[in-house]
């Protein structure tokens, strides 16, 4: 099946037809209250973070980590994988031991 050709942008096409116009509107509402509710969930998620950091005294970029490996099996991996290349390039080029 062949895919629909992307539709070429031009605002004046679009403030200029209501249909679309309104589309537009319809789409920057839309983004505007997604936007909103990642803002509560980002501040909800601070207040978990300093909470934790209160009473278990758990660093926020620790309990970051356990999250994204619950999230998405081996990040941990390959986080680790990642610092071991650039441990490596570090030592190749003499700024580490």
């Amino acid at each position: 099946m062949a895919k629909a050709p992307k539709a070429s942008f031009s605002l004046d096409s679009i403030t200029n037809n209501p249909v679309t116009k309104q589309q537009l509107e319809g789409f920057i509402e839309e983004i505007k209250l997604h936007r909103g509710t990642i803002n509560k969930a980002k501040l909800d998620i601070k207040d978990i973070q300093t909470e934790a950091k209160d009473s278990l005294g758990i660093p926020g970029k620790i309990l970051a980590g356990l999250v994204a490996e619950l999230m998405e099996p081996g990040t941990l991996d390959q986080r680790q994988h990642e610092l071991e290349e650039i441990s490596d390039i570090a030592v190749g080029l003499g700024i580490k031991d």
